[in-house]
């Protein structure tokens, strides 16, 4: 059985009203680290926004770098999957990826194509067991830009926005070229966006789409998936079907995420899901806690 834990909007160098977010930040990795080790996890996926700003501070990197580090240190075997946001640079994310892979870990950045078509294998990530056969897949693609999208021109003929049929074209796409190599093993799909009927946060998350496209339906995601991880809203929730989640950010981002439930999802891909709830005590800064937005 394959365990994946399933995060996104870790937001690292997010400031609340000046106030930095880093001990608290501090706390929930740690707490990662607890439990991808008592979980015996088989893949971590971060579905996109690792950073809060495209041009992170050099304190908000090399926290990133020594969380995945202490991550490999504490578990070896698992993999860590990371896909690019729509507050990541995407090319800047995945610049390290040579270094990044002989610590089994794979970071995913922009679709590229080559002839019109999309260099698949390189978002195809397998997932060995604990005795080392590979007994699933994760399939992850990043915020999908204008650029990702096949020719929009093209589908403008299509019936609904072709923003909508772009992003269901990609998907499609890389499942039926992946077909082979995915070989009939479970996969868990990767997607940072906003998919329709989801609850949003008011002021934490910016409507992200291009060609003023807001939402898209769940069913763009192939159904052969086994899990779709979804980043992008902060509050953890199935979209459609319960295999399509949202795993919501790590802390509250705002003062509307204060009631949510933080921290991640578990997948066990025999079909049962945990939602694990993060703890994380106040922070306390010149004897003052966080101030309200």
């Amino acid at each position: 059985m394959i365990r994946i834990l399933h995060t996104a909007d870790w937001h690292i160098g997010q400031t609340l009203r000046g106030f930095s977010r880093e001990h608290e930040h501090r706390k929930v990795f740690e707490r990662l680290e607890e439990i991808v080790v008592e979980r015996d996890v088989d893949a971590l996926v971060i579905a996109g926004d690792v950073f809060d700003s495209q041009n992170p501070s050099g304190e908000a990197q090399q926290l990133f770098y020594n969380t995945l580090v202490r991550l490999s240190r504490a578990h070896p075997r698992m993999a860590m999957v990371i896909a690019a946001g729509n507050h990541d640079a995407a090319g800047r994310l995945e610049a390290p990826r040579p270094l990044l892979e002989a610590f089994n870990i794979r970071v995913i950045g922009n679709v590229r194509r080559r002839e019109g078509r999309v260099e698949a294998a390189r978002h195809l990530v397998p997932i060995p067991d604990a005795s080392g056969v590979v007994a699933a897949h994760v399939l992850a693609v990043s915020y999908p830009t204008a650029a990702c999208l096949p020719n929009l021109t093209r589908l403008d003929g299509e019936s609904g926005s072709p923003i909508i049929a772009g992003v269901r074209s990609l998907y499609a796409e890389l499942v039926d070229t992946l077909r082979e190599p995915i070989d009939g093993l479970p996969f868990v799909l990767m997607g940072h966006l906003h998919v329709a009927g989801g609850i949003e946060s008011e002021g934490a998350e910016r409507r992200i789409l291009v060609g003023g496209q807001h939402a898209v339906p769940h069913d763009v995601f192939p159904a052969e998936a086994s899990y779709v991880a979804l980043g992008h809203l902060h509050k953890a929730q199935a979209i459609g079907r319960d295999t399509v989640r949202y795993s919501g950010s790590l802390i509250p981002l705002s003062a509307t995420e204060l009631p949510y439930a933080h921290g991640a999802t578990l997948v066990s891909l025999d079909g049962t899901l945990a939602l694990i709830v993060f703890a994380v005590p106040e922070r306390i800064e010149e004897g003052r806690g966080v101030p309200e937005e």
